[in-house]
């Protein structure tokens, strides 16, 4: 049978080092694509990186393929065994959707009822699709994942009074300097994460804002709806001297922000106070840092504190949601469980069809009937079949649905019974 499997790590269990380690950037998602699905255990497979999580979603013919997710893990970002066993997290089959839908809910996240994690969710999925890694199983198990999501927003208040991680930056630059109306702020990157801070910042009264991106286009774009100043990304880092706060966000493979170069920037500031936040994954701003006198460098993991004081507020709202996936895994399983069988039940018909219409096309080549009458045999032979698979078929969807039973036994004793061929493609029939 086949299992659906995750292999994965987040902020809940690893630090940002090896999250950073352990994310993939978008040429790398092509490459892991191709790798994973020549391996000969792996069906369809998925890839979630964002800066709090990375996670490899994959159907596997066999029950070692959160093995063969770990050992590509390991292999492909040169991480040993057991390190990557401290800091990684699996879950099989009905765990696994759990899973999903609980991050799709936004319960997994670091601040519960973020918004931004379903469209990450989205693009993840949307990647995997295009890249030609998904099929109908983890189609499926996608779609319903955001359905799901979307419901918890729909149905509770989770997310009222959510803060983002963006907005956690701004309330922890607002701890150190008090009021933000006399500070200018430098964003380095244009994403989504960039402009949900300036909109933060805007709030906040902020003297001016500075979008620092590499495509200068992209910088106006932003900087426009904020009345904010675009500019080119310069390596030399001059647009920071005038910054009181910078936070970094983009997907830069190496640190753009390094010790030596905002040393230099600090001198010509005269050593006023400057405030880093790096909510890049990969960092964007070097660790080292924050030995530069009167800089404060802060990461992704640092915002946690802000974030913390949040989670009391949405409690309740969390375990409605946490009910509505409770609801959502057990229908989407029993409809997964009943897909599996569809292929042998299916079988079962093609093989009585096909003995009822050999011995039905004999019997009529030497029988004289009217074609009313032929009409009345055909009729009776397709009611004949329908008696006689009636209480197998009831009672192997019977058995799928009752949880103590193991319906894959009983499915496989039927293929060995009837000489059945194993049917590959599953039943195209709806999850909803």
């Amino acid at each position: 049978m086949n299992q659906i499997v995750i292999v994965g790590t987040s902020h809940h269990i690893a630090p940002l080092d090896f999250r950073e380690r352990l994310s993939f950037s978008e040429n790398q998602l092509i490459e892991a694509f191709q790798l994973l699905r020549k391996h000969p255990d792996v069906q369809e497979v998925a890839i979630l990186s964002t800066c709090n999580r990375v996670e490899i979603y994959a159907v596997t013919r066999s029950k070692d393929g959160c093995a063969a997710l770990s050992n590509f893990l390991s292999n492909y970002h040169q991480i040993e065994s057991q390190q990557l066993d401290k800091f990684t997290y699996s879950h099989q089959n009905l765990d696994a959707v759990r899973h999903l839908f609980n991050v799709t809910a936004s319960l997994d996240s670091m601040v519960v009822g973020e918004p931004q994690i379903l469209g990450q969710v989205k693009e993840a999925y949307a990647q995997s699709l295009a890249a030609g890694a998904t099929g109908d199983i983890l189609n499926r198990l996608f779609t319903k994942a955001l359905s799901v999501g979307k419901r918890v927003r729909t149905e509770t208040n989770i997310a009222a009074g959510a803060v983002s991680i963006s907005y956690a930056a701004v309330e922890l630059a607002k701890k150190i300097f008090q009021s933000l109306e006399d500070k200018t702020v430098a964003i380095v990157g244009a994403g989504e994460m960039s402009e949900l801070t300036a909109q933060h910042l805007v709030k906040n009264n902020v003297s001016k804002v500075i979008v620092a991106n590499r495509t200068y286009q992209r910088a106006v774009d932003i900087a426009k709806r904020f009345n904010g100043t675009p500019l080119a990304y310069d390596a030399d880092l001059s647009f920071l001297v005038e910054a009181d706060i910078v936070i970094s966000s983009t997907d830069a493979p190496h640190y753009l922000i390094d010790r030596p170069s905002l040393a230099e920037i600090m001198k010509q500031r005269k050593h006023r106070y400057m405030f880093l936040i790096d909510i890049a994954v990969p960092r964007d701003i070097d660790p080292e840092v924050s030995k530069v006198d009167n800089a404060f460098l802060y990461n992704i993991d640092d915002l946690e504190m802000v974030v913390a004081s949040n989670l009391k507020d949405r409690g309740q709202e969390a375990e409605i949601a946490t009910q509505i996936v409770k609801e959502e895994v057990a229908k989407f399983h029993s409809r997964l469980q009943i897909l599996e069988v569809n292929p042998i039940i299916k079988a079962l018909h093609q093989q009585f069809q096909g003995v009822a219409s050999k011995e039905l096309g004999t019997c009529l080549d030497k029988a004289q009937l009217t074609p009313k009458q032929q009409k009345m045999v055909e009729a009776m032979t397709q009611s004949i079949i329908k008696k006689l698979l009636h209480q197998p078929t009831a009672h192997l969807r019977q058995t799928v649905n009752d949880a103590n039973n193991d319906h894959a036994q009983y499915v496989h004793a039927l293929y060995e019974m009837f000489g059945l061929e194993q049917a590959k493609d599953l039943d195209t029939e709806n999850t909803d």
